[in-house]
């Protein structure tokens, strides 16, 4: 009986054991193991262009890298830049894997086994802190220390410094800007250490040409220095004369069909500007029209002979030279053969009617005036028949002194009745 206990206390304890083993067999790693040993230093300052490798060692037990819930990530300035899966789906070989870009930039590489973040080249963007990340789903972040980065920036233009045309008679501006740790100073000469003309100036690298004069043309130099050394780049001022038009398209123009059509347009400037047509806002050339039937000329006029209705629309004439560019337009109407033959024919018959009208108002006014003259006669003969006799006729009316030279008045004043009748009779029948 007491034997049978013993092994049943026996039974009871191996039980124990084994469950107990199993317990802590089957109990996760804690936080604790899931560590960055090694970080970003605290300041590192490299020059520019130069080659970088930042570290970050990490302590990941190897339950961990079983699941691709854990996330190795560089964060600069308290934004992420880089960062990679750990787990064992993200890792197929065992050479080193080095992740992919967040952001698009062939100089940056994350190391997933070691942890290194790799420069190729750094450049002065590239300054500031950086951080190293651990994290695990549902825990708390494993993180490293941050790291000042501090980029000793090349001296340098920026941008180099290009040739420039410059307007006759205009305020111009040459700009010259350097960087460089520490900040360059920037300033211009002309040609061979000659100093600059009248009228020019420069104020912290900007070369200012308060009236710009055939006498400013040349070369000028300008120099950045700091305690790197000194660069220099020279540019070539040229003065130009920007295109004007001396004889602008002017229209609209209106022709017909199977007629020919001269758009001028003729262009002033130093340099000589070019000349270019378009229609529509489409530049004309050998593909898009009839070299039969388009002409440009030396000077610019552009010739269309036998014009087609489809010639219609918009030109535009651009002169252009390294001065500027300068564009004007004219409409060009095309009138078909019929309704240019209608338009003759509406004209024909206004100019008629126009005839008619004068022709019928001179008539009139003819008609009025005779009639007028022949109540005018037909008063003058009342009056001599009224008229006193003389020696006893009752007839014959007298003879003054100052009708001397007529014998007799009464047979002239009938006469001239007679004949505006008859006048006056013609111009009835006219009417």
């Amino acid at each position: 009986m007491e034997m049978e206990m013993n092994g049943r206390r026996l039974l009871s304890c191996g039980l124990a054991l084994n469950l107990i083993f199993c317990c802590c067999c089957a109990s996760p790693v804690s936080l604790g193991d899931v560590s960055i040993t090694k970080g970003p230093p605290a300041a590192l300052t490299v020059k520019e262009q130069s080659g970088l490798q930042m570290p970050c060692n990490y302590q990941l037990p190897v339950g961990y890298r079983q699941s691709s819930s854990v996330i190795l990530r560089w964060r600069k300035d308290n934004k992420t830049l880089r960062q990679a899966e750990l787990g064992q789906a993200s890792s197929t070989t065992s050479e080193p894997q080095l992740e992919s870009m967040l952001r698009e930039d062939a100089r940056l590489t994350l190391n997933k086994e070691s942890g290194a973040l790799q420069f190729a080249s750094v450049l002065a963007s590239d300054a500031g802190k950086y951080q190293c990340q651990l994290l695990v789903e549902g825990e708390m972040a494993a993180s490293s220390s941050s790291g000042i980065l501090e980029v000793i920036e090349q001296l340098k233009f920026v941008p180099q410094p290009t040739s420039k045309n410059l307007e006759l008679g205009s305020l111009s501006k040459v700009h010259c800007k350097a960087q460089g740790t520490p900040p360059p100073q920037v300033k211009w000469m002309r040609e061979t250490q000659l100093p600059l003309p009248a009228n020019v100036t420069d104020l912290n690298g900007t070369l200012t040409f308060s009236q710009v004069s055939n006498d400013q043309r040349g070369q000028y130099t300008c120099f950045a220095s700091n305690s790197q050394g000194q660069l220099s780049a020279t540019v070539s001022i040229g003065v130009v004369v920007a295109p004007k038009f001396s004889v602008p398209p002017e229209g609209p123009i209106e022709t017909t069909e199977q007629g020919t059509v001269a758009m001028h347009c003729q262009a002033i400037g130093e340099p000589k500007p070019t000349i270019q047509w378009d229609k529509d806002l489409a530049y004309l050339n050998d593909n898009n029209t009839d070299g039969d039937r388009f002409t440009l000329l030396e000077n610019g006029t552009l010739e269309i002979r036998n014009v087609k209705a489809e010639d219609e629309g918009r030109y535009g004439c651009t002169i252009g030279s390294s001065a500027g560019l300068k564009r004007a337009e004219v409409l060009l109407v095309v009138k078909s053969a019929k309704s240019t033959s209608n338009s003759i024919v509406t004209r024909i018959i206004i100019v008629i009617i126009c005839l008619a009208f004068l022709y019928f108002v001179l008539v009139l006014g003819l008609k009025v005036w005779y009639r007028y003259r022949r109540h005018l006669g037909k008063v003058q003969l009342e009056d001599a028949t009224h008229a006193p006799t003389c020696d006893g006729h009752e007839h014959e009316p007298c003879l003054t002194e100052a009708n001397n030279s007529s014998k007799n008045p009464k047979s002239n004043k009938l006469r001239e009745s007679t004949i505006l009748e008859q006048e006056s009779q013609v111009v009835d029948d006219i009417v």
